[in-house]
């Protein structure tokens, strides 16, 4: 965020904000819609868990575990993978992440990465399925996430405008400027990093999220509009494009006591229309069905867990998913498994 901020604050660069958002946009339309029938999809909080975990603890930036946590919902979605390799997996995801989010010296190495997960596994396990994963996603991995556009949206979240136009009560007389903005700035925060932990979130567009993230952070403070002209060309999205994500934002990812803020009498799990997000939020919550027909799926699949304890990180090839790398990759043979990356990497396109 820092490294956003300074880069779109500096004057050189202003007259092309408009121009760096409209791009981003465009880039954003390349997103895999992320299909929910994966029957690991019981195990995606611990795992998205295990990402935050270790992000957290490496200071690592807020886009770098929302680009891990996308690129690992599509391969989890796209890919029939042994649920003892699904934390292999996430760091792999995690390990691509790093190096679009984060500065060079602050990318983990596989040696590293095997070490949070007990050296279960060699670091030439991490690179023969991180090039498996880039040659999914045809090496173009370097998509805006709900978190690229919020730091581009935060800073127009609260103004002098808006604490002009506040009813002047005591505890509005007793907040500065910069504290409504601190406030808001932080509820931000907390709503976008509690979206990673539900499903319902995954296929809306990150812009409109982002900008839901903030019209539900302000809504969150007492005689606060959620919405005026200044964030629609700031985002270039209506309040009426938001109000459903926005509502179900404050229910479902801001965990904790509001304020009296005067909201309509809206259903919780409201219909959304189709302009750029799931028409059916609660069809896809964790508790939904989704995890139903994962469980099904997953007792048979787990029958045949064993018989891939010694070859490939994802199951065989059904229902239209494709395995990851072929069979032998993570085998005991070492030349084996270094031959296999030759050949991923001779036939990976210039």
């Amino acid at each position: 965020m820092d490294r956003w901020n300074t880069f779109c604050n500096a004057v050189y660069c202003t007259e092309y904000d408009e121009d760096i958002l409209q791009t981003l946009k465009e880039c954003e339309e390349n997103r895999e819609t992320v299909h929910f029938g994966s029957p690991l999809l019981i195990h995606r909080k611990a795992t998205v868990g295990l990402i935050e975990k270790v992000c957290e603890q490496q200071s690592y930036r807020r886009a770098t575990v929302h680009l891990a946590v996308y690129l690992l919902d599509v391969v989890m979605c796209n890919h029939m993978i042994a649920e003892r390799t699904l934390n292999l997996v996430a760091l792999t995801c995690l390990y691509l992440a790093c190096k679009i989010e984060e500065n060079e010296p602050n990318v983990p190495s596989p040696t590293k990465l095997n070490g949070i997960l007990a050296n279960t596994y060699t670091p030439a396990d991490f690179i023969a399925l991180e090039v498996a994963i880039l040659t999914y996603f045809k090496w173009h991995i370097t998509i805006p996430t709900a978190s690229t556009f919020l730091d581009i949206f935060a800073q127009y979240c609260f103004d002098q405008e808006d604490y002009d136009g506040m009813p002047r009560d005591l505890q509005t007389e007793q907040t500065s400027v910069q504290q409504f903005t601190e406030t808001i700035t932080e509820n931000c925060d907390i709503i976008l990093k509690n979206t990673l932990q539900h499903l319902k979130f995954c296929n809306i567009k990150p812009s409109l999220l982002a900008a839901g993230c903030v019209a539900a952070a302000r809504l969150n403070v007492n005689n606060l509009p959620a919405w005026n002209d200044r964030l629609v060309r700031a985002t270039g999205y209506e309040y009426t494009q938001l109000q459903s994500i926005c509502l179900v934002l404050l229910f479902d990812a801001l965990p904790r006591p509001r304020s009296s803020t005067s909201l309509s009498c809206t259903p919780k799990h409201s219909t959304v229309s189709d302009a750029g997000y799931l028409s059916e939020l609660d069809d896809t919550d964790e508790d939904g069905d989704v995890y139903s027909s994962g469980r099904q799926s997953s007792s048979s699949h787990s029958e045949n867990s064993d018989d891939h304890a010694t070859s490939s990180p994802v199951g065989d090839e059904s229902n239209g998913n494709k395995r990851l790398m072929d069979s032998g990759t993570f085998s005991d043979d070492t030349a084996e498994r270094c031959a296999k990356k030759r050949k991923m990497l001779d036939q990976t396109p210039n």
